[in-house]
């Protein structure tokens, strides 16, 4: 056995903007609208019908959601890990009737490999999990330890590290982060779904402004929306492209902060194109040195005593994980993420083995607001998603499997464990 065999692919840009230069506007524009077309809530600037108070002691929920790491990636050889962590001898065929151990990357910054649904699909392998080094070479093999993320391991001491929370779905990014928004990615399975208003099915931006919940989507960094670069999802729905709580800065988090104001459920989205969101190849200590900052200055407000902040990562990037995800529908659930939950109220040095994925923060959310779900007001995806070239799950179809927001899932916690109130 060797510890790093003959790499297939040393580097692999095959993130969404190296695809999606090659599209069309128009091409993209169609298959948003595509989607049909929802008008169950009041308009973006009606009046809200209630104001809808937390009685639980977090008022301010804050959730950051990072790019393409996967649990063993970055925790799996945590001390304090446990049972949870790489298991001992742990391998992946080589290919060639051999096998290969997952290394230590010394280097903060290592090379993007692929991670669509195709790739992630073969590494996954029906649930063997034995797919990541024939699929991604020995990159996907790669792991930090305390040494190169000496800040998100001292979380450790005052916070809950979920190790069994999952992304939504055996893909890339933006199919995850529409289930980080609305529970469903409504069939959608690439990253070819993109610009400003392009969905128009029901988010949980949509259940706050009815409830009359304050929000906003704080940007660390604007990127390109229309040409695919960003990663704040929330703009692509129509009804909140143009909303200016969409589009809040760093600056102004930073300040809301400060003043007190921050408001009752706020979404961070740092910039893929300055390298701050994690995304291979940048320097992971670049994302988790930003995160020191905005947690300390959430650490450091007034509304710290009521808040609880939330950080996760959208799918794992095409690097290794041990733990079959469990199969709720034909999209998924994905891979292994780190997601912590850091607040006064958060169990301390706790790991949290309850089934969470992307769509039990949205549960979260709806259990600390009195929210009704998602999957009671978007029922366009209860029997079939549109079919074409960005569902893969339809095989070509012009129909694909059912996709209903997961967040009427029984079997998906809600993330209450994390707390002790």
């Amino acid at each position: 056995m060797t510890d790093i065999g003959t790499t297939k692919r040393a580097t692999a840009d095959t993130s969404r903007r190296s695809v999606l230069r090659g599209a069309a506007a128009a091409g993209v524009l169609a298959a948003g609208a595509g989607l049909g077309g929802w008008g169950g809530l009041p308009a973006a600037d009606a009046a809200p019908k209630r104001r809808s108070r937390s009685t639980f002691p977090v008022k301010h929920v804050v959730l950051d959601c990072q790019e393409n790491r996967s649990f063993d990636h970055y925790f799996g050889h945590a001390p304090w890990i446990g049972k949870y962590g790489v298991p001992p001898g742990y391998s992946q065929p080589n290919g060639h009737g051999g096998k290969v151990r997952p290394f230590h990357l010394r280097d903060t910054s290592s090379p993007d490999v692929y991670h669509d649904w195709g790739s992630i699909h073969r590494e996954w392998n029906l649930g063997a999990m034995d797919g990541f080094y024939t699929t991604d070479g020995r990159w996907a093999l790669g792991y930090y330890t305390e040494r190169e993320l000496p800040f998100y391991y001292d979380l450790f001491d005052t916070s809950t590290l979920c190790v069994n929370y999952f992304c939504s779905l055996l893909g890339p990014t933006y199919p995850n982060r529409f289930y980080l928004a609305a529970g469903t990615s409504g069939g959608i399975t690439t990253n070819g779904v993109y610009g400003y208003g392009v969905l128009d099915y029901p988010c949980i931006l949509d259940l706050l402004e009815d409830a009359g919940v304050t929000w906003k989507v704080y940007n660390i960094g604007y990127d390109n929306v229309p040409q695919g670069y960003s990663d704040n999802v929330f703009v692509f729905f129509k009804r909140f492209a143009h909303d200016p709580r969409a589009r809040a800065s760093r600056r102004s988090y930073l300040e809301d902060c400060r003043r007190g104001t921050l408001p009752e459920v706020s979404f961070i989205v740092p910039s893929y194109a300055r390298g701050w969101d994690e995304h291979p190849p940048a320097d992971v200590q670049v994302g988790m040195n930003i995160q020191r900052q905005l947690i300390t200055a959430l650490r450091r407000s007034s509304v710290w005593d009521s808040s609880a902040y939330i950080v996760t990562y959208d799918e794992n990037g095409g690097y290794f994980d041990h733990v079959p995800p469990p199969q709720v529908d034909a999209y998924g659930m994905g891979m292994r993420v780190p997601t912590w939950v850091i607040s006064p109220y958060a169990r301390k040095r706790h790991l949290e083995s309850t089934l969470y994925e992307h769509t039990s923060t949205l549960k979260l959310l709806e259990t600390l607001f009195d929210l009704p779900t998602l999957a009671s007001v978007n029922h366009r995806f209860d029997k079939t998603t549109p079919g074409g070239p960005n569902n893969e799950a339809a095989s070509g179809y012009d129909f694909g499997p059912a996709a209903p927001p997961r967040d009427r899932l029984p079997m998906i916690g809600d993330m209450m464990e994390c707390f002790r109130f």
